[in-house]
């Protein structure tokens, strides 16, 4: 596809370059995760202005070869523009912190555009955050690459049984175990099956957190320490 044509795309993030112009991080349909330079975007007469707005479905054209591009024409959905989204704000930095850096860069995936896309929808409607952000964790680190096992235990590479007891071991998968247990074998089965709303959502949280956590290779996000600032 060519880049003179308009493209579905998503904000990521943002920064000021020099006095009147931003860099984005932006989520295309087309060529996946990439930056672009939206040269005077700061001033009220720009055509940019106001629209580089995070969590609304944007279309835009650059141009370019180079890994930075030049926004040259924008647009933008405003269906998805809801007040609720503010409600929601820090969810919705944290799952954008965790696109930037979870996302190699101009590697298209149309269903993972799908995915946030959904969320995205999803997040403006009255609907339990937790549970959203739980399974949108989980397809994310399926979709990635680095989804987790939920059919077997790593020991003995048996089907997960739903009488038994199994600690999660983020690099590896589930482990039976008697002692302190993090799942029960039901547990992982709904989690699997994506009934979520049988599980906790603390043991939900623990799973995808530690999952991610191996991820970024223990490197923290901005977003959680708002989160834990906020909470104190």
């Amino acid at each position: 596809m060519s880049p003179n044509e308009w493209q579905e795309c998503f904000l990521l993030h943002q920064r000021s370059y020099g006095d009147t112009s931003i860099i984005a991080e932006i989520f295309t349909r087309q060529s996946g995760k990439m930056s672009v330079i939206a040269r005077g975007a700061k001033k009220p007469k720009s055509k940019f202005f106001g629209y580089l707005v995070p969590f609304s479905k944007l279309q835009i054209t650059y141009s370019g070869r180079s890994e930075l591009k030049t926004l040259t024409n924008i647009d933008r959905d405003v269906s998805l523009i809801d007040n609720n989204l503010s409600k929601k704000s820090y969810s919705l930095l944290y799952i954008n912190e965790l696109m930037i850096k979870l996302l190699p860069k101009d590697a298209a995936n149309e269903d993972l555009f799908n995915l946030y896309s959904n969320f995205i929808e999803a997040a403006t409607k009255e609907v339990d955050m937790n549970f959203l952000l739980r399974s949108f964790e989980l397809d994310l680190l399926d979709m990635l690459g680095y989804g987790i096992n939920f059919q077997t235990d790593i020991d003995a590479h048996e089907p997960i049984d739903a009488s038994l007891d199994y600690i999660f071991i983020a690099e590896r998968g589930f482990q039976i175990s008697n002692k302190a247990p993090d799942f029960s074998g039901q547990d992982i089965i709904d989690i699997r099956n994506r009934n979520l709303i049988n599980v906790s959502s603390n043991k939900l949280k623990q799973l995808t957190q530690a999952t991610i956590m191996f991820c970024l290779e223990g490197k923290d996000l901005n977003s959680r320490q708002i989160f834990r600032r906020l909470q104190k």
